[in-house]
């Protein structure tokens, strides 16, 4: 519990963060130059992978051996973690100084602006480094159950980078002020989390402390190289629109399309917080052969997050249009066809990570590793087979599209196998389609029967309560009668 409580405040710091620094960017800089930073920073997200897993690698180990601490095996696991961490997040810097020349010319950015992405691919490239470097001393976190000092860390990480960076826009620094920011705020992840664990004895000494070993390196490096193919796979999904729009309809169309989705890329990261607080107290139920009421708990979880995110997308599809409208002061348009997009998206993508979550918790990544991969993939040559068609609506249907056949229905049909309960998938799907398409054609009737523009939302958000309520008595059943 105070895992996710300290979640949800890290998710509230970082909806404050978004709220704020939107429009506060748009008012000191240009659309190009917001989209310019939006898209260093997607870019920086791939550079996260270069730790080749081994940061969920080393937690995932750790879980196994945290309460023999005394014979050396865990010890032994942080060593070997420390020296792959070093010399990956020497990579990312030299990843990085490539990038800052290569890219450019492959994004066909404008000549103005290429010596400030430049600049800013290079410094979050030396935050990307810090923090890989670090990882290992706050990696028992995970395994001991306590990532909410993680969590914590966040909070204090981007409430500083908001108010650094106000700074720096306030001085007339223009687009660095999201560098200066980032960097200033990361001082908390860096340091706060490592302090903890040395505090709290989770980093051993004398005899525990262990070495590095060649065969657990190896072994970790097998299970890494799974969550590598997933962490890719995902990037690819949650990262390449925004590249895609760039190179395809150009820094502007980015722009919009970041700022169109946030109410997505929140509802997935508040949504993601149930099944990344659960995760820790699954595994260990999972590692001590506590098999049956593993079953129950993560069935529950997945129920508790499905009719959330029909709820969520049922609000968003409705209302999402005219917050961005507020938001941006009329800068920046988005359609309603658009918000009915990002809703079903935000259903499909929580419930797939769900069961992709379970075969974190189990150790069998093995099973659905290539599904993410795939995902990805067919993601950019879709979106770049449509040659533009259908401008950025175009590319969120791919999103959708490819994470329902591929993620949702491949990762269902491998839960269904492993954690076999008799909860009647099938019936699920055509209970929220029909819920969620039902409260679509609403909003879109009272659209074209109402003069006024808010009397889709209004809708909306009726409809969003009053199935809030029928989802509770209908969908939560079927993932429990089963357990």
């Amino acid at each position: 519990m105070a895992g996710l409580l300290a979640g949800y405040s890290a998710f509230g710091a970082n909806l404050v963060y978004t709220l704020v620094s939107v429009p506060l960017a748009l008012h000191y800089l240009s659309k190009s130059e917001f989209g310019l930073w939006a898209l260093v920073t997607q870019i920086g997200s791939y550079l996260v992978l270069l730790d080749l897993g081994m940061t969920g690698s080393v937690a995932r180990f750790l879980a196994d051996h945290k309460d023999t601490m005394e014979d050396g095996e865990y010890g032994s696991i942080l060593r070997t973690g420390r020296l792959v961490f070093a010399v990956q997040s020497l990579t990312i810097l030299l990843i990085a100084l490539a990038g800052a020349w290569l890219l450019p010319f492959l994004l066909d950015l404008p000549s103005a602006l290429i010596p400030a992405f430049k600049i800013l691919l290079l410094g979050q490239g030396a935050i990307q480094s810090v923090s890989l470097f670090l990882r290992a001393e706050s990696s028992p976190l995970w395994a001991h159950q306590r990532v909410d000092v993680t969590h914590w860390a966040t909070s204090a990480n981007l409430l500083t980078s908001l108010g650094a960076m106000a700074g720096g826009l306030g001085w007339g620094w223009g687009v660095y002020s999201f560098l200066f920011g980032a960097a200033l705020g990361s001082l908390w992840s860096w340091f706060l989390p490592p302090i903890f664990c040395y505090h709290s004895h989770f980093i051993p000494t004398g005899t525990g402390r262990g070495d590095f070993r060649w065969n657990l390196f190896l072994r970790m490096l097998k299970f890494g190289r799974d969550i590598l193919l997933m962490q890719l796979g995902g990037l690819l999904c949650s990262a390449s629109p925004i590249i895609l729009v760039t190179k395809i309809l150009g820094l502007e169309a980015a722009a919009a399309y970041s700022i169109g989705t946030k109410a997505l890329t929140m509802g997935q990261q508040v949504l993601g917080r149930i099944v990344e607080s659960a995760a820790p107290g699954l595994t260990e139920l999972y590692v001590r052969g506590e098999r049956g009421r593993f079953a129950t708990r993560f069935y529950q979880m997945t129920a508790i997050s499905i009719a959330l995110a029909l709820t969520l997308g049922i609000l968003l599809m409705g209302s999402n249009r005219i917050f961005v409208s507020v938001w941006t002061q009329g800068k920046v348009e988005w359609s309603s066809w658009g918000d009915l997009l990002i809703g079903a998206v935000l259903i499909s993508t929580v419930a797939s990570r769900c069961f992709q979550g379970a075969f974190g918790m189990t150790g069998e990544l093995i099973k659905i590793r290539h599904l993410s991969m795939l995902e990805g993939i067919l993601l950019v040559l879709c979106s770049l087979a449509l040659k533009g068609w259908g401008g950025v609506l175009g590319i969120l249907g791919v999103v959708l599209l490819v994470n329902i056949f591929i993620s949702l229905i491949g990762g269902g049909v491998q839960v269904a196998r492993a954690i076999p309960a008799g909860f009647g998938g099938p019936k699920i799907v055509v209970f929220v389609l029909a819920v969620y398409s039902s409260c679509a054609f609403a909003s879109w009737w009272v659209g074209h029967v109402c003069a006024s523009p808010a009397a889709p939302m209004i809708t909306t958000i009726f409809l969003a309560m009053a199935s809030g309520l029928f989802i509770s008595r209908k969908l939560i059943p079927f993932f429990q009668d089963g357990v």
